[in-house]
């Protein structure tokens, strides 16, 4: 059959085949074939007209970004509390537009081509969003799945690679900006937050907002992070000690020999003393959320620096001697070789921002704007003296500062506009932008003779926003986040200053009982009692009052009380990874299409596999009777049995020897561990309490590793 098939099909050729002696028919004309283009990758812009563009010479995300469309000033505002993306015209004052997201959006950027890029901290998303006209909602171009939580957006200053900070997911992960297709990931210590990229590209800065480092990034010619070194903003501080003249709580005083008072004033007026002679104290970085990158390369990192006390115990969280948590601004040079936390009375002052979260540099007046959540204050610091190359000012550290502004409450969020000698400052709990001027344009607004107040009338521009936070909620946000005053602490702090997010601050404070570790609120409210350490406290409102007398400030009423518990209790974790509608499956950007991102795509999806059943191995052991982890870690979320334990941990410090087993939910995201924060690592830990909480010894170091891949699953 195989050999008489050509033949037939010959000879029917032949027979179909013209006469020799007709001409042959002329072949009809072919239709003019046009050039098929290769359809566009699913995130590329796509719409007609002018684009956008981005305005900040940094390339920097924030929860406010610039552009210039047409001669006007757009600001593209992230409001995470309403879901949304609003659209406002700078120049005229005026909304213009709402866009709903698909998650809560923590941070805006504007790519080189005008396409909008928000990081959804909730969804492991990142939306790729196109202006369609200036007083239209955007259009809808992509989703991205990146790790969980992403904050922090930046670009290397090509504008071709996208860099993402992702808090939960401890990752920091680089896409192109083309197509936003993936280009690397590198995992990072926990809570990276924000992220700028340095003024060659071969860097970026990745500020944590716990632990006191900053991730020094190094990228390839590609712009994907290849490895990290990180810079400590720890440092030591030659400071007064301190006392009230009128304690609140039985703080020790100081027997250092003769002193003398002198008297100072927290931001409501309440009157504290100081003593003379100084004393050196350690103190640890904290609230690292904010990075903003000078012209010449320095980056600036807005922080707290905490004195968490005496292992020895204190009087309440913290010492009493010294001022708890003061403001700094830690300096990296370009090169990303040293963060400078000079080991001198340099901070801020007393007034300084206890919570920064968001900052910008003004390049043409070397002006650093710092939003002070709490404090509901823009603070400008005349930063010349920190970049390098620049001659150094002559005066005192408080001299650096220009002026402060009252906006909105809860400001989150500020951006540049240099060609306008302006600044747009978005204030979260109030849904409002505030324009500033210029630290130094002068005629714009006034500065007060005392306190460099700036005076005159801000402009205010209120966001339409379709939904926001219950009454009681939002008021609990406000509280939890009230620095400054002396309701909360006798020393200013806030909720927030020990529990940013709600989550915990990795440090291990001076107690009565001795040394304890700060415990994460989210989540482990309910089904969690009794409460602290020792159990002590049967209910949430009794282990409130504990801790608002040992903090010994004035005291909250019953109802702001419980208005902090409801902001608490809505708190949710961010999702692992993004789980998607059918809709937004159809806007997912598409896989990788090359051979080598295939492969890239495989390996990762079987190291997702290998890990999941690493977790499965972990569980298993956890649940055995020979390791005894679920004796007191019970239930389905394996929070705890209500009970005490000696679980031969108290040291020589302790007055009880005796701890409550603790929650267990989201427990790989708060290192360090145990009730005095000795074990920087899960697997330390378990390595460490064998006999004692457990019995771990027997285990193969594979199985620790499947015991610890479980654990971080919670």
């Amino acid at each position: 059959m195989r050999a008489a098939a050509p033949t037939a099909l010959a000879l029917l050729a032949l027979a179909c085949a013209p006469s020799p002696r007709d001409p042959a028919p002329a072949p009809p004309p072919s239709p003019p074939v046009a050039a098929k283009a290769p359809p566009p990758p699913t995130c590329a812009r796509r719409a007609a007209g002018p684009a956008p563009a981005p305005l900040d010479s940094t390339h920097a995300g924030s929860g406010v970004a610039l552009a210039d469309l047409g001669g006007r000033t757009l600001a593209f505002v992230a409001d995470e509390d309403d879901a949304a993306l609003h659209t406002v015209d700078i120049d005229a004052r005026a909304a213009l537009a709402r866009t709903p997201l698909a998650g809560r959006p923590a941070q805006v950027i504007v790519l080189g081509d005008g396409r909008v890029v928000a990081s959804l901290r909730d969804r492991a998303l990142l939306e790729v969003l196109e202006p369609v006209g200036p007083a239209a909602p955007l259009e809808r171009r992509c989703l991205v799945p990146v790790a969980s939580e992403p904050v922090g957006l930046a670009m290397t200053p090509d504008r071709a690679t996208l860099l993402v900070a992702s808090r939960w997911g401890h990752a920091l992960t680089s896409l192109a900006t083309a197509d936003l297709r993936r280009t690397g990931e590198l995992p990072l210590a926990r809570d990276p937050s924000a992220v700028v990229a340095s003024s060659d590209g071969r860097r970026a800065f990745v500020s944590h907002a716990v632990g006191g480092r900053i991730s020094v990034v190094t990228l390839d010619e590609g712009g994907a992070p290849t490895g990290a070194r990180e810079l400590s903003t720890d440092g030591v501080e030659r400071r007064a000690r301190i006392s009230t003249s009128k304690p609140a709580a039985p703080f020790p005083r100081s027997s250092s020999g003769p002193s003398r008072k002198v008297p100072f004033d927290l931001e409501d007026g309440a009157p504290f003393q100081m003593r003379r002679p100084t004393v050196n104290v350690d103190r640890r970085g904290s609230q690292g959320f904010a990075l903003a990158r000078s012209a010449s390369g320095a980056v600036f990192a807005p922080i707290a620096l905490v004195d968490p006390g005496p292992t020895t115990g204190a009087g309440g969280y913290g010492s009493a001697l010294v001022q708890t948590a003061i403001e700094h601004i830690a300096v990296v040079d370009a090169m990303g070789e040293h963060a400078d936390v000079p080991p001198v009375s340099a901070h801020l002052g007393l007034r300084g921002c206890r919570l920064p979260r968001a900052a910008a540099f003004e390049p043409g007046d070397e002006v650093l704007l710092v939003t002070c959540l709490g404090h509901d204050q823009v603070i400008a610091y005349d930063a010349r003296a920190e970049i390098p190359g620049k001659p150094p000012r002559t005066g005192s550290v408080r001299d650096r500062e220009l002026f402060r502004a009252r906006v909105g409450a809860g400001p989150t969020a500020v951006a540049v506009d240099s060609a306008r000698r302006r600044a747009v400052v978005f204030s979260r709990f109030d849904g409002a932008l505030t324009i500033l001027p210029a630290a130094r344009a002068p005629g714009q607004a006034s500065i007060s003779a005392t306190g460099k107040e700036l005076t005159g009338e801000l402009p205010v521009i209120a966001l339409p926003r379709a939904s926001r936070l219950d009454e009681q909620r939002a008021e609990g946000q406000r509280l939890f986040h009230a620095a400054g005053g002396r309701r909360i602490a006798f020393d200013g702090r806030a909720c927030a200053s020990c529990h940013p997010d709600g989550r915990d601050d990795a440090l291990t404070w001076s107690t009565p009982e001795g040394p304890r570790q700060t415990p994460m609120l989210m989540g482990r409210l309910d089904g969690t009692a009794p409460y602290g350490w020792e159990g002590g406290k049967k209910d949430l409102e009794s282990h409130f009052a504990r801790t608002m007398s040992r903090l010994a400030g004035t005291g909250l009423s019953a109802k702001e009380r419980d208005a902090i518990f409801a902001y608490l209790r809505g708190m949710e974790p961010p999702a692992e990874a993004a789980v998607l509608t059918a809709e937004e499956r159809a806007a997912l950007v598409a896989a990788p299409a090359g051979a080598a991102e295939a492969a890239a795509a495989e390996t990762a999806a079987a190291a997702a596999g290998a890990r999941s059943a690493l977790a499965a191995r972990g569980e298993e052991l956890f649940q055995a009777r020979e390791a005894g982890c679920s004796s007191c870690h019970v239930g389905d979320e394996l929070t705890t049995d209500g009970a005490r334990h000696d679980v031969r941990s108290a040291t020589r410090f302790e007055t009880e020897r005796s701890f409550e087993t603790p929650s267990l939910r989201f427990v790989g995201r708060s290192a360090p561990y145990y009730h005095d924060g000795r074990y920087p690592t899960l697997l330390a830990l378990i390595e460490g309490v064998d006999g004692s909480m457990g019995h771990t010894a027997h285990l193969s170091a594979g199985d620790r590793r499947a015991l610890v891949a479980y654990l971080e699953s919670l």
